[in-house]
């Protein structure tokens, strides 16, 4: 064979493998890019979940916060509200005119009075409306409901902002105005803060 013809064999020979290293180079190529761009979804996949389970979190932790404040910023809001509309009251009934005035408290004596013997105690502020013949006049009532007519005024002073304290030997009523507005207090905040707090539920 002239020498010609094995350069030219040579050639073809070494074309073909060439195209051929080629190609499978291309196929290798063609496959890694595949599986890189697998590895590459996986991982932002991962790296996406990560970030959605933060954001729930996250998510999470701003509404109980802002749960909690709302409720915090609620509940304030009800106390100073509640708190005015006693003060409210104790002043209405403290600045009554001595008629009015007098007229409350011969109701909470008749209310509080268990046998009828007992003693009055009022405060020193009252000393100039309230006297035994005031009292003499509660006796009266309580002897035509057949009870004893035998209330007694204290010349000692109780330090009370106003109403009484009632004593004997055997009970002490405590109907002073700091008394009888706290229960009060205390028994409507409990009604309100189960009425808001079921409202606040949903």
């Amino acid at each position: 064979m002239p020498i010609e013809d094995i350069k030219e064999r040579i050639l073809k020979d070494a074309q073909l493998q060439k195209e051929e290293v080629i190609k499978d180079a291309k196929i290798n190529i063609e496959n890694m890019k595949k599986l890189f761009l697998k590895d590459i979804e996986i991982e932002k996949q991962k790296i996406l979940k990560n970030y959605e389970q933060e954001a729930e979190l996250k998510e999470k932790n701003i509404i109980t916060e802002a749960k909690l404040k709302t409720s915090k910023d609620l509940l304030n809001v009800k106390q100073s509200i509640i708190n005015e509309i006693f003060s409210e009251a104790a002043n209405r009934i403290k600045n009554l005119d001595d008629h009015h005035y007098l007229y409350f408290l011969r109701t909470l004596i008749l209310d509080n009075v268990e046998n009828g013997n007992e003693t009055i105690y009022i405060s020193d502020r009252e000393r100039k409306i309230i006297n035994q013949e005031f009292i003499e006049s509660i006796n009266e009532s309580l002897r035509s409901k057949d009870k004893k007519g035998e209330l007694k005024l204290s010349k000692k002073y109780k330090p009370i902002q106003g109403g009484v304290i009632i004593e004997s030997n055997e009970i002490s009523k405590n109907a002073s105005f700091e008394i009888i507005f706290e229960k009060i207090k205390e028994d409507t905040e409990i009604k309100l803060n189960k009425l808001l707090f079921l409202g606040n539920e949903a």
